[in-house]
Formats: C-alpha cells, sequence, structure tokens
C-alpha cells in the first residue's frame, strides 16, 4: 500500500470515528431538550444519593451494587467538582458509549439497506436513554462489546477488539452479573467460531481484567468491617424478600428462630426488627421445604412479569428457525434456559438480562440477512422497525408525563414538611418522596429503609439507631394514611406525618 493510501485511509477511518461520536453526541444529548432524564427504578436513585453525599454528608464510593473502581471515580468528581450530578453523567455518557459503538461498526463494515436498518435497530437505545438503569447500561455494554467483537473478528481489526475489551471491563463494573448473564451465551454462540484463538485471547484478557476489578471491589468491602457487615446483612435480606416458598407461619420456624408476631407481620410487609440479625435472615431464606422455585413456577413467573417478552422471543425463535439461522436459535435456547436457572435459583425474574440480549439476538439476526439483494425485504424491515422506533418514542412521552406528575406530587408533599428536621420514611410509602428525575434531590432530608436498612452512616449518625423505624420514637415518621392505619399498632414514633389524598400531609403526635 503507498503512503497516499495509507494517509487517504487514516484520515477516512479517523472521520467516519469523529463523525460516529458527533452523532452520536448530537442526537442523544437533543433528545433531553424534549425529555428529561428518567431513573426507571429506585435503585439508581439510592445510589446516586450515596454518591453525592446526601446521606452521608459527603461523597461515597460504596455504591454496594455497582464496582468500588467506579464508585471512586465519582467520588472524586464529586468531591472536586460537586455541582455536577456524575452518576447520572456517567450513566448517559456509557449509553452514548454503547450507541456510538455500535454505529460506528454499522457505518464502517455495513453498506445500502443493511446500514439503514442496522441503524434503526440501534436507534431504540434512546428509549433506555429516556429511563435510565444500571442494569440496562451495564448489559447493553456487554452487548456493545459482542458487536464490535464481532465486527473486529471478521475484519481483522484489532484497535476495535481492544476496544470492545473495555467495553467487557466497564459493563462488569457497572454491574458484574449483568455482564455474567449476557455475555458468555453470545461468545460461545457468535464469537467463538470466527477465528477461535483470536476471540479466545480477547475474552481472556477482558476476563482477567473483570476478575481483578471483582476481587478488588471484594476486598474494599471486607478490609472495612462497617461496610463488610452491611453487605451480609444487604444479600441475606435480599434472599428473605425473594424467597417466594417462605412461609412465616410455619410452626417450626417460629419456634427456631424465635420471631414473634411484630417479626412476621412487619417482615410481611419488608420492614425488618432488630430480632432479624444477618445469621437468622440466612436462616430464615433457606429455611423452607423446598429451597427452589420449581420449573412450573419458574415458567408462570416468566409469563406473569414479562408475558410480552415471553411471546416475541418464541416467535423470533420459531422464526430463525424457519429460515435456517440456527445460530441465532441456539443462542435463544441458551438465553431461555439462562433465564430459568435464574428464576429457580434466585427466585426472581432477572428481567434486565432480557432486552440488551434481545436487542443483540435481533441485530446480529438482521445481520445475517442479505437484505441488500432483496428490495422487499429491505423495504419490509425498514418500515417495521421505524414503526417500531415511533411506539418507543410514544412511551417515552408516557413516561415523561408521568415524571413529571410524580415529580410535582413529591414537591407539593416536601413543601408540607418544615424544613431542619430528618424524616424516617416507611418502606412501603417511599414510592411518595423518591423522585426519579436523574438531576434532582430531595430537598428535605429524608431517612430511606428497604435496601439502605442497617446503612453504616446511619449507624454512626443516629445513637438509638434501630433496623425497625418505627422503633425510633424520637424522629418523625413519614408514612401513607393506608399504610398507617395497616402498621399503627406496631408504630412507636412520637410525631408521624401521615399522607392523605391529594397530596395532603397531616402531623400527628401519637399518644403511647
Amino acid at each position: 500500500m503507498s503512503i497516499n493510501n495509507l494517509i487517504n485511509n487514516s484520515i477516512q477511518t479517523m472521520s467516519s470515528r469523529a463523525a460516529c461520536l458527533i452523532v452520536s453526541i448530537v442526537f442523544l444529548l437533543s433528545n433531553f431538550i424534549f425529555y428529561p432524564v428518567v431513573f426507571e427504578q429506585n435503585d439508581d436513585v439510592i445510589m446516586k444519593l450515596i454518591a453525592n453525599g446526601y446521606f452521608t454528608g459527603q461523597a461515597e464510593s460504596h455504591l454496594v451494587f455497582i464496582n468500588i473502581i467506579a464508585g471512586s471515580i465519582l467520588k472524586f468528581l464529586y468531591t472536586y467538582i460537586p455541582r455536577i450530578e456524575w452518576y447520572a453523567v456517567m450513566q448517559i455518557g456509557l449509553i452514548i458509549t454503547v450507541f456510538f459503538s455500535n454505529l460506528y461498526c454499522i457505518i464502517k463494515y455495513e453498506t445500502n439497506a443493511k446500514r439503514l436498518i442496522l441503524t434503526l435497530i440501534n436507534l431504540s437505545l434512546i428509549y433506555f436513554l429516556s429511563r435510565l438503569q444500571f442494569s440496562y447500561v451495564s448489559g447493553f455494554l456487554a452487548i456493545s462489546a459482542v458487536i464490535s467483537q464481532f465486527y473486529g473478528l471478521t475484519n481483522d481489526n484489532k484497535k476495535l477488539l481492544a476496544f470492545s475489551v473495555v467495553l467487557m471491563l466497564l459493563s462488569s463494573l457497572i454491574r458484574f452479573e449483568m455482564f455474567f448473564f449476557t455475555y458468555p451465551i453470545l461468545f460461545i454462540t457468535f464469537l467463538f467460531k470466527i477465528k477461535k484463538v483470536l476471540s479466545v485471547k480477547v475474552a481472556v484478557i477482558g476476563g482477567v481484567l473483570i476478575i481483578g476489578a471483582f476481587l478488588i471491589n471484594q476486598f474494599s468491602y471486607k478490609n472495612n468491617p462497617d461496610w463488610k457487615n452491611y453487605q451480609d446483612y444487604n444479600k441475606a435480606r435480599g434472599t428473605v424478600t425473594n424467597n417466594l416458598n417462605l412461609n412465616l407461619d410455619d410452626k417450626n420456624l417460629i419456634q427456631t428462630l424465635k420471631l414473634n408476631d411484630e417479626d412476621r407481620f412487619l417482615l410481611s410487609n419488608y420492614i425488618f426488627t432488630e430480632n432479624l440479625t444477618t445469621e437468622k435472615l440466612k436462616k430464615l431464606a433457606s429455611y423452607s421445604k423446598e429451597s427452589h422455585v420449581s420449573i412450573e413456577k419458574s415458567v408462570v413467573s416468566i409469563y406473569s412479569y414479562v408475558t410480552a417478552y415471553s411471546i416475541v422471543i418464541i416467535a423470533f425463535l420459531l422464526v430463525s428457525l424457519i429460515t435456517r439461522r440456527f445460530t441465532v436459535a441456539i443462542a435463544i435456547l441458551l438465553h431461555i434456559i439462562m433465564i430459568l436457572i435464574t428464576v429457580r435459583f434466585s427466585n426472581m425474574v432477572q428481567y434486565r438480562i432480557l432486552y440488551p440480549t434481545l436487542f443483540c439476538l435481533l441485530f446480529l439476526y438482521l445481520q445475517s440477512l442479505k437484505t441488500d439483494e432483496s428490495k422487499s425485504l429491505s423495504v419490509f424491515l425498514t418500515a417495521s422497525l421505524s414503526i417500531f422506533v415511533l411506539i418507543q418514542v410514544r412511551d417515552i412521552k408516557k413516561n415523561t408525563f408521568f415524571n413529571i406528575r410524580a415529580q410535582n406530587n413529591i414537591r407539593e408533599i416536601e413543601m408540607q414538611l418544615p424544613k431542619n428536621k430528618a424524616y424516617l420514611v416507611d418502606p412501603t410509602s417511599n414510592y411518595f418522596l423518591i423522585g426519579r428525575s436523574a438531576f434532582e434531590n430531595p430537598e428535605r432530608k429524608f431517612v430511606f429503609f428497604g435496601w439502605l436498612t442497617n446503612f453504616p452512616t446511619n449507624k454512626k449518625t443516629y445513637p438509638d439507631y434501630n433496623s425497625n423505624l418505627y422503633r425510633m420514637a424520637e424522629h418523625p415518621l413519614i408514612i401513607s394514611n393506608m399504610n398507617y392505619n395497616k402498621l399503627k399498632s406496631f408504630i412507636f414514633n412520637k410525631t408521624i406525618y401521615t399522607i392523605q389524598e391529594k397530596n395532603i400531609v397531616v402531623p400527628t403526635v401519637k399518644t403511647q
């Protein structure tokens, strides 16, 4: 190759990367002009509040579900540039990275109709940008690593393969379990057969980095007594709340663990008394005639929680078999088996592993089709995918409406609460006060429970701290009126703020 050709190729490559990056940033950030950034669930809100110092008074790196390495970077940024909400910026930046990576592969290696079709699939990521969730972000990073490796191995692009390793590591840092539930199946079915030696080398390098980061995270928690105790307690608490077979009326269980009426009644409402230590919670989780959910219950759980997805994935399996895309069909079957295993042994639907995996399977399926040779097929797919993107935009608008309404309700409630107080928030009522807007924080000081029960800083801040917030008599409690009427016989807080209909807050001083 001549020097001129080499220079021209280098310029073209750099230009395509720069163009893809600019398009990714401009397109995705322009979305914020019309739609606010919202977290899908409370977990991200809580981790953001841990990271930015809302709970502790200073930035914190222990984010429980997210690796300590990512947490330390966030802590550094919050410490020295505190006015920016870095947790949300991180999530947005990683989604942009996924979008850019996929788009670069499409633009560089695909042509004509296939380029348009795969770009439309990539546009579906805007749906997840409008409802950020750390598990989704981790899953899509893992999927983007698969797509980058697919094109890198196929076209012998070493730089792209190196970048895919970075994506693998980022995925594991955001949530290790999500990487584990997505990447291995796709590696086995799609990547290993392309170039066995090179694909294994890339996977091993990524695996070593991921294991190293995982061990660093484990060491950080185990080396800190406060966070080790919290992590152990939180895991035990999670296994109890996820155990579908737990029978709190079992007489043997009650006698063995010495559970009183208060323990059992509050536990049925996800509130943990001081009697429920880490050791007792571990025994409680395993104490049932059947330790795991049956296959039948697993299938029912999947269809109950994600009916639409289940129909789509079965239809996709049939289409893959009919069109003789057996690699995709095998990947779908392994994916379904993985879901059954996680439901059966984790007693819950790990539904956030579903959508990133489906995205990748559909992407690689469409990539395998000869759309450039069939005009009717390319027109059909383009029209179908365009309708799908429009449906997503409609859902984003709905989500925006509900978020704005919820945020207004929260502000209305907060305005009725006196300032300069710290309010204990009933776990069954926290949805009244946890706003999911990515760039807004509570205006009042709230102490949340749930998976923040036994949070290390709370124990140090409140000398009378109790994992059962209803036993912290001197601290004001905020609770919905419905839950107060149900739980009031176990509530001993002297000052209670009940949330009535139309967000009216009524202060009550309870007589003992």
